[in-house]
């Protein structure tokens, strides 16, 4: 739903990840139920269940990054620390990725990983 303030998805998006990845917006304009879709199949799918939210996060950050969306990869990347994943595991993840997909995967997305690491 739209709310004076904004979407409800793109405030969930700000405190999840820090920031609200452009393409919310253009959703919120464009077509707000789409938005509100996305939000929910997002709460139902990533949230604790047989994997906990944060396995899921790393899961989705592996497989984004292995699509080389540099973009996609930072919101992936907060979104996975915010649900609790250390130094460790994002580095335990980035050798499954150079395993599964190559130096190219990784490549495309370090200089994001890197600053965003450096944070931690």
């Amino acid at each position: 739903m739209v709310h004076e303030e904004g979407h409800e998805a793109i405030k969930k998006a700000r405190k999840l990840m820090g920031f609200s990845p452009d393409i919310l917006d253009m959703y919120e304009k464009l077509n707000p139920k789409l938005l509100d879709v996305i939000s929910e199949f997002d709460d139902i799918i990533l949230k604790d269940g047989a994997l906990p939210t944060k396995t899921k996060r790393l899961i989705a950050l592996g497989i984004i990054i292995s699509g080389k969306c540099g973009y996609c990869v930072e919101q992936q990347l907060h979104a996975a620390i915010n649900a609790g994943a250390t130094k460790e595991e994002i580095a335990d993840l980035l050798g499954v990725v150079l395993l599964t997909s190559g130096a190219p995967a990784l490549a495309n997305c370090r200089d994001i990983v890197s600053d965003v690491i450096k944070k931690l």
